[in-house]
């Protein structure tokens, strides 16, 4: 008999009659009557051509081809039960990549996320890439950066990056000089998260400062490097506002100045083709997306943490 023609419900019925040994408390706990019981067990004996129970007055005995064949059956279907339950929490189960600068920010998301749905399981996995290949990669969904809008399908913008000098409240008193124009940068160390030094030039150019000069600091090789070696009183980065929301409404770090700069990039929500996109990773994308709608246009502004005197100067 070949494993296409095994008679797995007729073997699903012995293995339960012959834990009870009983027709009627294995129809109880299948909500068959004793009668299906019975029939199921003669047809299986009968497709497998030897006998599984002797029937005596109000009990059954297993022959000696029914013992035999028992544990390997017990143990066939917990096999089976232990592959289902692996099936269900795969389905549950969401592999999610993102830049190793949103990490912060996407943890206090994703926390939320599952006091909402705590059957869902997100494993994020944080890396310096900002894109993401699912036809290679083994993620359910990504956070990737690119430009806003998004130009790409299946991509949806999260939040515009939004750049912004900050520091500690203790660099500016170490140092004993304000920083209320954008020319007193000069006096402070800039802290770079790239080696073009890409967001300080940017941002000093859109606010004309002059003065400071934006190839001198330390380098870091990611954003959040930067902003940690800012968050612990080595210098003025550079920073995402929305990133740092928390930190700004704390006033473990500040913003110097009023002036943001959005850079026509963003973080976006990255799905892969509709026929491989799971359901729960469906729900997480709309759920995010939900949370953070994004404007139909720039709103430069004060930042999280700004104080009115701030976004007058």
């Amino acid at each position: 008999m070949t494993l296409r023609q095994l008679p797995l419900y007729g073997l699903q019925v012995f293995e339960v009659a012959a834990r009870h040994m009983s027709f009627t408390l294995a129809a109880d706990e299948l909500c068959l009557t004793q009668g299906a019981v019975s029939k199921q067990v003669a047809q299986l004996e009968q497709q497998l051509g030897y006998p599984l129970f002797h029937r005596q007055v109000r009990r059954l005995v297993l022959t000696s081809e029914g013992e035999a064949l028992l544990p390997y059956v017990t143990r066939a279907l917990a096999t089976l039960g232990k592959g289902v339950e692996a099936a269900r929490q795969a389905r549950n189960h969401l592999r999610l990549k993102a830049p190793s600068c949103i990490s912060r920010w996407l943890l206090r998301e994703i926390m939320q996320f599952r006091k909402e749905h705590p059957e869902i399981e997100v494993e994020v996995t944080s890396v310096h890439a900002h894109d993401v290949d699912f036809a290679k990669e083994p993620f359910d969904l990504a956070i990737v950066f690119g430009p806003v809008p998004a130009r790409q399908p299946r991509q949806t913008a999260l939040f515009r990056e939004q750049l912004t000098p900050v520091c500690t409240p203790a660099l500016l008193e170490s140092f004993g000089h304000p920083l209320n124009e954008p020319e007193d940068l000069v006096r402070f160390p800039l802290l770079h998260a790239s080696r073009d030094r890409r967001d300080w030039t940017l941002w000093l150019k859109s606010v004309g400062a002059k003065g400071a000069n934006p190839a001198s600091g330390q380098l870091f090789d990611t954003l959040d490097l930067a902003m940690n070696a800012a968050q612990q009183g080595f210098g003025v980065s550079m920073a995402d506002v929305v990133l740092l929301e928390e930190e700004l409404k704390r006033g473990t770090v500040i913003t110097p100045f009023a002036q943001t700069l959005f850079t026509g990039n963003g973080y976006l929500l990255a799905l892969p083709a509709p026929n491989r996109t799971a359901e729960a990773a469906q729900l997480l994308h709309d759920w995010l997306a939900a949370r953070h709608p994004l404007p139909d246009e720039p709103q430069p502004g004060p930042v999280p943490g700004e104080t009115p005197a701030q976004a007058m100067s």
